[in-house]
Formats: structure tokens, sequence, C-alpha cells
């Protein structure tokens, strides 16, 4: 699956790192390997209690990027049984959102918090695709495009439901700050049960609405347009204004909007 997010990886001092990447591209598939005789069910929900020396590994190997730092995670996931989604949805965003935390504190640089993210985000990418891979044989519950509009930071949270969806056996379109020729190949070429509308804050809610805006005058007949993210938790009818279909705060409710029926051990618990 091709998608838009750009992989970086600095030294402390701000110089390209090509090892750095290596580093996460090896720790993402000794992972894999660890976990991927584990419980499908067990990976469609997240169990179990956060643990917060795994939360501060994760800080300290996304700011590191170093060998060291990831062997040094990597232990933990052989001690411990964390589940897929246990990694992908609520270590590696925990550890984003403490960055954030230390950066609103005074605690980290901006750039410190940017290349730590970018590292989290390789991860999810990695991890959720090797999976993918892994599960190629599974049967196809259904196909969402998923967009985030031109100028959204928060990327990590699309690639988190981009994973989220993949473990339920649902193909995913992944496309950022795409132009309306891409839009019009893929609704040319590609059928969707659903397109997804992922928005973080309310200052790229305009940037929401314009694509939304785009997809209507493309297309008369189109599937259910869904906008989402977190901005919705706090503004659960931006449907109309925005010009979606619905608004959904989780994929559960995402998936029974389009149509798309889950199994009941496959419903993914609704997250904060």
């Amino acid at each position: 699956m091709e998608d838009r997010t750009t992989q970086f990886d600095y030294h402390s001092n701000g110089a390209p790192d090509g090892y750095s990447a290596t580093v996460v591209s090896g720790f993402a598939s000794v992972v894999v390997s660890l976990l991927a005789e584990r419980s499908i069910k067990n990976a469609a929900m997240s169990k179990g209690p956060v643990r917060e020396e795994i939360v501060e590994s994760f800080v300290t190997a996304a700011l590191s990027g170093t060998e060291r730092a990831f062997d040094a995670l990597l232990a933990h996931f052989r001690k411990t049984r964390i589940s897929f989604a246990m990694v992908t949805d609520i270590y590696i965003p925990e550890a984003a959102r403490r960055m954030g935390d230390e950066w609103m504190d005074d605690q980290l640089s901006w750039l410190d918090v940017s290349i730590g993210t970018a590292r989290l985000q390789s991860l999810v990418r990695e991890i959720s695709a090797a999976w993918t891979a892994d599960q190629a044989d599974s049967h196809s519950l259904g196909a969402v495009l998923l967009l985030v509009p031109e100028g959204e930071q928060h990327t990590l949270g699309p690639m988190v439901v981009m994973g989220q969806l993949r473990r339920l056996g649902i193909s995913v379109c992944l496309r950022m700050a795409v132009t309306q020729r891409e839009l019009t190949n893929l609704l040319d070429h590609r059928q969707f049960d659903g397109i997804l509308v992922s928005v973080a804050t309310e200052t790229r809610l305009h940037a929401a609405a314009a694509l939304i805006k785009t997809l209507r005058t493309m297309r008369k007949k189109l599937p259910p347009l869904i906008i989402g993210g977190p901005i919705v938790l706090d503004n659960p009818s931006l449907a109309a204004s925005a010009g979606a279909d619905y608004t959904c705060a989780d994929i559960n409710t995402a998936m029974e909007a389009i149509g798309l029926k889950l199994a009941d051990d496959q419903n993914l618990k609704k997250r904060a």
C-alpha cells in the first residue's frame, strides 16, 4: 500500500541518518516475528494494563533512534505478551502524546518531537504492513479510502486507524494531501465501500470541508462519506457543517455507517 507520508530520521545534531531508519525497520521486523503467532482475536482487542516502563522505552527509542534504545524496548516485548493492537493502538500513540506534553512543558524541542513522532509513525506503518502481508490469504471484508486533508500535521492517528482496519480484514487506501487528479484516478479505477476523512484539529476543518466538496462535485453518487478524528469527540455534529454523511469517533461506528458488518469477535473497543 502506497502512502504519502515521508520517512525521515536524523542524528541528534540534525544530520540525515540512514542507519537510524534501518534500526527502526529492523526493530519492526523482529516485533512482527514475536507477535505473529499471538491470537488474532487478541490483536483486534486492546487488552491488559498499560505498562509504564514500556511507554517510557518507546519514548526513549523514538527520541534517540539508536540501536541500544530499540534493543532495550525489544527486551520488554520478549518478556511480555503484548498484542499487535496494544503496540500500535495504545503504546505508540501514548508515547507520542507524552512527547507532545513534554514539548508543551518546554522539556523537548519541536524538532525532537517531530523526529520522534516520525519514527513512531514509521513503526506503525511497518508493523501494520507486515501484519497485513502475513494475513494476505484472508478474505477482505471491504475497502475504504482514508483521506487526510492538505496541511494536516497530525498523521500518526490515520496510520493507527489504517492498521486497525487492516487487522479487521478491510483493505485501506491511504492518501494524504491528495490532488483532484489523484482522486479522479482512484474513483475511476477502484471501488470503495466508504470514504473516511480524518481531521485532528479545528484549524484544518475548512480543508476537510473543501476536500469533501471536491468529492461531491466529482461524482453524483459516492459511497458514504465519514468525517472522523480527535476533533469529532468535541463536535459530534460536524457532518452537516463539513458536508459529510456521518460523523464517527470510533472504527466500529464508522464501519456500521458504511454497511460493513463486523463479527462480534472482530469489533474494536472504542478508544478515548
